[in-house]
């Protein structure tokens, strides 16, 4: 029986946090853990000159990047960031790949074979890859069978492979470094050359494949890849303490590849897909790479961080669309003495500003006494603001749809339950489209998202989805604000019930 008396007592939801840009700084001074930093000096402490990981240009990053309330025309400023320290890069040598083979002593199916016998080693299941021996003794051992292999050879891969022998220990090395196709680790050995009669030597096999040369940029970015892996994927937006060209173009292309395929997304690879910013002074740079911007400096700028500057300054707008065009980045690390100071206005001929705009490269420039960044593009010509919008779409969806499923008991195979399903992209692209984000465009009179959103049937559906539970695609269109690009966006979505 219900009680008489029910008191229920509701109190306002908490504000939500506004999204900002999860922002990265790596350093390559010394290893350090990442941290969470929300101030120069706290930065200081560990990478100052008395801290643990002395970076100067680290510290240099964090005070512009938080130092831009005089020139910015966003409501707030950054406010917290990661560091994360790692050795030095450097560049390292081919490795040869390997095959060993560690023989036992005294395990022998058949009868030693006799000296002058014939051997047959057939490596990796591979009967191109045997290896002709002819026994100088009596093979009564691991030992003495593994000292028939010194000096044999095989090939395959494109690859030679010379024995060394050490005890019961037979090591095939290539004798080129580099990676190569594996090989199945195995051997069999015959006493004919038509491979019938089997003399069975247990032991042990062994492949360790080769590496190719590596140059220290890409050490740096097996470093990340391997902090991803193990420490900490929750960033997006990175820079680093490197302006090297080789640096900047290997980061861009890691960040161009961190954007799985619609192939790698259905076999499980997860999306954690990243954006880079840096900063060159090479007036020749060039790399038509996506999802990386790079601002130009002379070279006597870069201690003033533009790329650190230039984020500061627009970043604080995220996740609200904004063109990173028109800009005016601060030095953030000017003497309280010079006033209010823009980045350096670089010193450039009209030719030079017109091959830094074909080569998407940002910069400071001046137009009417009127200083600014141009072109606020990514490194392949793509607006910075129409990637990071993007990006933001499809990580909105994908949370509101884990909501849908973690939220609901049952989200029915029908077509209420792809309904359901569809809200997902129908309210990601609705907030995309709202005031506080500007990333879908409006209808000038219904003030409406210009989108479409095509929702399947349950007919739609074949024999296979069904029985897996795979609804069929929803497909989405949406048109993204700076039309007069007439910039259109398109995505799936695909779930399993």
């Amino acid at each position: 029986m219900a009680k008489d008396v029910i008191v229920v007592v509701q109190r306002d939801a908490l504000p939500t946090t506004k999204e900002s840009l999860d922002i990265l700084l790596i350093s390559t001074t010394g290893a350090q853990p990442v941290g969470v930093y929300r101030d120069v000096e706290s930065v200081k402490a560990v990478y100052g000159d008395d801290g643990n990981t002395p970076n100067s240009k680290i510290v240099r990053k964090a005070t512009t990047l938080l130092n831009q309330g005089k020139t910015t025309l966003a409501e707030t400023l950054v406010n917290k960031f990661k560091i994360v320290g790692f050795e030095p890069p450097t560049a390292s040598p081919a490795v040869a790949a390997a095959f060993k083979i560690d023989f036992d002593d005294d395990v022998f199916a058949f009868d030693p074979p006799a000296a002058n016998q014939k051997l047959y080693v057939r490596i990796g299941g591979d009967d191109k890859a045997v290896v002709t021996l002819t026994a100088k003794v009596e093979i009564a051992d691991g030992a003495k069978l593994a000292a028939q292999f010194k000096g044999a050879t095989f090939s395959k891969s494109g690859k030679t492979y010379t024995a060394a022998v050490k005890g019961t220990v037979v090591t095939f090395t290539a004798t080129e470094g580099g990676s190569t196709d594996s090989i199945p680790e195995r051997i069999e050995i015959f006493l004919d050359e038509a491979m019938s009669q089997e003399f069975v030597a247990t032991g042990k096999k062994t492949f360790t494949n080769g590496k190719d040369v590596m140059s220290a940029a890409d050490s740096l970015i097996e470093t990340i890849k391997a902090f991803q892996r193990e420490e900490d994927n929750d960033w997006y937006y990175f820079m680093t303490d490197r302006d090297e060209p080789e640096f900047v173009k290997a980061l861009a292309k890691f960040a161009e590849a961190s954007e799985p395929t619609e192939a790698e997304l259905g076999v499980g690879v997860e999306d954690h897909r990243k954006f880079y910013m840096g900063q060159t002074s090479d007036l020749n740079f060039a790399d038509n790479t996506a999802r990386a911007a790079v601002i130009y400096t002379e070279e006597h700028c870069l201690n003033e961080e533009p790329d650190a500057s230039y984020t500061g300054n627009v970043g604080p707008f995220y996740p609200k669309n904004v063109t990173w065009k028109f800009k005016r980045p601060q030095d953030g690390n000017a003497a309280a003495s010079e006033g209010t100071k823009l980045i350096t206005l670089p010193r450039l001929t009209e030719g030079q500003r017109d091959q830094l705009s074909e080569n998407h490269v940002n910069y400071l420039t001046e137009e009417y006494k009127r200083q600014y960044v141009k072109e606020g593009v990514c490194l392949n010509g793509e607006f910075i603001d129409v990637v990071l919008g993007g990006d933001w779409i499809a990580k909105r969806m994908r949370d509101l749809l884990y909501d849908i499923l973690l939220e609901n008991a049952n989200v029915d195979y029908s077509d209420a339950g792809f309904g359901l399903v569809a809200t997902a992209v129908l309210q990601a692209l609705s907030e995309a489209a709202d005031e506080d984000h500007n990333i879908v465009a409006r209808d000038q009179e219904s003030k409406a998202g210009i989108f479409t959103v095509n929702i399947p049937k349950y007919a739609d559906s074949t024999e296979e989805q069904r029985r897996n539970r795979v609804m069929p695609d929803i497909t989405w269109e949406a048109l993204l604000c700076g039309a007069v690009h007439q910039v259109k966006t398109k995505g799936v979505l695909r779930a399993t019930l």
